[in-house]
């Protein structure tokens, strides 16, 4: 995890040994050695009830994602960014394509119309 991590309770972070580290369901990271000084299923910041998860190397990339600096993320979902944008755009021109033909044979139409209205008066 390329961010520094560091327990919400003591401070301390990573080292060898590596004491594991936590994420709560609240959004707070603590050391195994503070979540054992605390009560089962209860932040010691927030004190409101949750859940835990061990970060490591095998946590889910989501996760993963909330320890990467701001820069590499971008550059992660940039590109994808930039495909949704442009396969929307591309969508949208094919719809206003489609309506300004629509609208040209109803001005047509409306043309002819107009003209036969005209001859008949």
């Amino acid at each position: 995890m390329a961010v520094s991590v560091f327990c919400n309770s003591c401070l301390c972070e990573p080292r060898k040994p590596t004491p594991r580290f936590c994420l709560t369901s609240c959004g707070h990271v603590f050391c195994e050695v503070c979540l054992q000084k605390g009560k089962k299923d209860e932040c010691l910041v927030c004190r409101s009830a949750c859940r835990t998860l061990v970060l490591s190397k095998e946590t889910s990339p989501d996760i993963q994602s909330l320890f990467m600096p701001i820069d590499v993320l971008n550059k992660k979902y940039s590109k994808e960014i930039s495909q949704v944008s442009e396969f929307q755009e591309k969508y949208r021109n094919r719809l206003l394509k489609y309506h300004k033909q629509k609208v040209a044979k109803l001005e047509e139409s409306l043309k002819k119309v107009t003209q036969q209205i005209q001859q008949l008066q």
